[in-house]
């Protein structure tokens, strides 16, 4: 007589570590690919962040440089000023416009570039609108050094 064996259904011990070992390759894939992606937006985040501070720190210089007579950039330091004043100045002389320039997370220098040589430029410098101003323009993070925006310009009435 024969007997039967009763069939079992499961999985064996090597099957399931063929299917974890499979998922956890999967899943090291995927979450690499999810931290660059964070990374990667994050360095983006702060270049965009660097270049918004560029761009308001340009329009500020570029408006009081048509608007004014003349006007006077004071940093605290150059190069890497943490403060920027700009007190612009009517014809007479009178003082109509201070606005101040200044984020804790960056760094600004701020240098004469002609002639061919970039000049940092003294701590209080007078700009007579009348003429053009070349400027060299650098913003450093504070966090990460090597996160810098550099812009060489000239700025001019119209």
């Amino acid at each position: 007589m024969r007997t039967h064996l009763q069939k079992n259904d499961g999985f064996t011990l090597i099957e399931l570590l063929a299917v974890l070992v499979i998922l956890s390759i999967v899943g090291t894939l995927i979450s690499s690919v999810l931290l660059n992606g964070i990374n990667y937006s994050k360095k983006s985040e702060e270049q965009v962040s660097i270049q918004q501070e560029m761009n308001l720190f340009l329009t500020t210089i570029t408006k009081s440089h048509e608007s004014l007579a003349s006007y006077e950039l004071v940093a605290d330091q150059n190069p890497a000023a943490n403060t920027i004043k700009l007190i612009g100045k009517n014809a007479s002389g009178n003082i109509v416009r201070t606005a101040e320039l200044s984020n804790e997370n960056y760094v600004y220098s701020l240098y004469n570039y002609q002639g061919g040589s970039d000049i940092p430029l003294p701590a209080s410098t007078t700009i007579q609108t009348s003429k053009p101003f070349y400027i060299h323009i650098i913003i450093t993070s504070k966090k990460k050094p090597n996160q810098t925006y550099k812009i060489k310009t000239i700025i001019s009435r119209l």
